[in-house]
């Protein structure tokens, strides 16, 4: 009898034993799938994110050409009128206005100008040009003519420098990767990293632009035109082209502005050149300005909640600015007799 209880007694342990292993099992079980459901949801989660802005972003793109294009029948429309754009105190500074447009609900957009056409072309600044405008940094005479040295033996094959200690060309070469002046304008402004001198004053030591950097972006276009809009033109540029002294300069951002004396008729504009005479006096008609936009920069933001898209474009009337595109590759010399 005593065995028999203890048979039973061993057979109840080991059925406990057995329902034991099967919880273990069973919670362990549980564990991994909850580890990969939640794995899951994290990774359908950013996958969702990802598609959610990809849809934003093409909903915002589409709202933005919408808006651009509005922007420019707009400016189509006051070019045929007016004969030609000048400024944005015409009247066409709100665009989307004028063509009544309506973004959808929950979107803004916002359309802004820049007139590229008032800055000096690259290619058209020779070497007194350049001294003058960084003379009108405070920058002292034998540096800005060590600068002007720098950036014309950069663009201009067989410059002559003028300061002793300019770079020359065989300097690149004496590089450790050496590279030899192109002999033509920059292609981009960060192509100035590149030029012996202004590598060290128009950056910083970690390679990012500085003031003088930013002080040449506002002053000169790698664009190329004809004429600079006088209803555009900044300082840099004004000074640059040395007709005009800081009383006349300040004369013509009160008036082109609205302020100063010009503040009751509000911010004013010049159709032709030769009307600017009539606020700085005749011996303004001297110099190579013009009064219309030959390149104007159109900026389209839209934005919904958190999400924000910028379309960015320049546009120019028929003869006005070109940009400053890769030189060509030349094609090989073929031998006569030689298979194409």
């Amino acid at each position: 009898m005593a065995a028999l209880h203890q048979r039973l007694n061993m057979a109840r342990l080991a059925a406990r034993g057995r329902r034991g292993s099967v919880l273990v099992i069973v919670l362990l079980t549980l564990v991994f799938a909850t580890t990969a459901l939640l794995l899951f949801i994290e990774r359908a989660s950013t996958d969702l994110i990802v598609h959610v802005r990809d849809a934003d972003r093409i909903n915002l793109r589409m709202e933005a050409y919408s808006a651009l294009e509005t922007t420019l029948a707009v400016l189509v429309e006051f070019s045929d009128v007016l004969g030609g754009l000048h400024s944005p105190a015409e009247g066409w500074s709100e665009p989307l206005a004028w063509g009544d447009y309506e973004p959808e609900e929950g979107r803004e957009v916002t359309v802004t100008f820049v007139d590229e056409s008032g800055r000096m072309p690259f290619a058209q600044m020779d070497f007194e040009m350049w001294v003058r405008l960084f003379e009108s940094w405070d920058v002292r005479e034998s540096d800005a003519e060590r600068w002007a040295d720098a950036l014309l033996g950069w663009s201009q094959e067989d410059y002559t420098a003028v300061s002793f200690d300019a770079p020359r060309p065989e300097d690149y070469e004496r590089y450790e990767l050496g590279y030899t002046p192109p002999a033509r304008q920059p292609h981009a402004l960060s192509e100035l990293r590149a030029i012996d001198v202004i590598r060290e004053e128009f950056f910083d030591e970690r390679g990012q632009p500085n003031q003088y950097y930013r002080r040449l972006e506002e002053s000169v276009t790698l664009l190329l035109y004809s004429s600079p809009n006088i209803n555009a033109a900044p300082p840099g540029a004004l000074a640059a082209m040395g007709r005009y002294d800081e009383t006349q300069q300040d004369l013509l951002g009160d008036y082109l502005g609205g302020s100063g004396v010009y503040r009751s008729q509000g911010p004013g504009y010049f159709t032709e050149a030769n009307e600017v005479s009539s606020i700085l006096g005749d011996q303004a008609l001297e110099g190579n300005f013009g009064a219309t936009i030959l390149a104007l920069r159109i900026n389209v933001e839209v934005k919904q909640g958190a999400s924000r898209y910028l379309l960015s474009v320049v546009v120019s009337p028929s003869g006005g600015a070109t940009a400053n595109t890769s030189d060509p590759i030349p094609e090989p010399v073929r031998e006569e007799g030689a298979p194409e």
